[in-house]
């Protein structure tokens, strides 16, 4: 399940690496001290993994970027999409921003102007776009250190580290194995490659388009709580290609 929220402001700008801010806004909007702390802190496990199961995309709208001052400006309004396969999140997201009271993103202040609750409806083929860049890595051992290697879609190894990501997410979310049909394939003819920076840590991430085909129970899985790796950092939120949300 996601929420649409759309924000008006007088003035709203922020650094151009603003995923730590946004993330510490969508945490602040649960008016519930242990459950931020549970998303925060811990969230479902596989293994030693560990899994938020949310993500949200950058903020959709017009911008300006001042790239002497790392500085990003918006104009009119913005959208953000908060998603997440714990239906408890939105009840508390919903709850707090449908007050359409001033909210404080870093130094500014916005205001919900707008609101809607979406659900994938039942399919087992979707298209879908990066909201936020997905990120996919590995880490390898050389020299007894460890190096991390981001791989691109055009990489074939690519799918693959999404579709057994998803795989583990499903069994964080389930406690059981996911037994069915799941492949995921990039289809964007040109993905752009960013570099975001992530609590001083640069990270390489992807702008493209995916097709996913599989069970339902898992595809909703990846259109709640994203692809790849660091969802709930702003990270491989994606969208229904259809859907025109600004």
């Amino acid at each position: 399940m996601r929420v649409y929220i759309n924000f008006t402001f007088d003035k709203l700008e922020l650094p151009t690496e603003y995923n730590q801010i946004l993330q510490a806004f969508v945490l602040n909007l649960i008016d519930d001290e242990e459950y931020r702390k549970f998303l925060h802190d811990k969230g479902y496990t596989f293994g030693k993994r560990l899994y938020k199961l949310f993500s949200f995309s950058r903020l959709l709208g017009r911008f300006q970027i001042d790239r002497q001052t790392k500085t990003i400006k918006f104009f009119d309004h913005v959208v953000l999409i908060i998603s997440t396969a714990d239906e408890r999140l939105i009840e508390f997201v919903v709850d707090r921003v449908g007050r359409f009271e001033n909210l404080r993103l870093g130094m500014n202040f916005v205001v919900p102007s707008k609101i809607e609750i979406f659900e994938l409806p039942e399919t087992n083929h979707i298209v879908v776009s990066t909201k936020s860049p997905v990120t996919v890595y590995s880490t390898v051992d050389k020299d007894g250190k460890k190096y991390t290697l981001y791989h691109s879609p055009h990489h074939e190894i690519f799918p693959k580290l999404l579709e057994d990501n998803l795989k583990r997410k499903f069994h964080a979310a389930f406690g059981k194995e996911f037994q069915g049909r799941l492949r995921i394939k990039n289809i964007g003819p040109n993905p752009k490659r960013v570099v975001v920076g992530y609590k001083e840590r640069k990270l390489d991430a992807w702008i493209t388009v995916l097709e996913l085909e599989g069970e339902y129970e898992i595809l909703k899985l990846a259109y709640d709580a994203g692809l790849g790796s660091k969802n709930s950092a702003g990270f491989g939120c994606i969208e229904l290609v259809q859907r025109d949300i600004i």
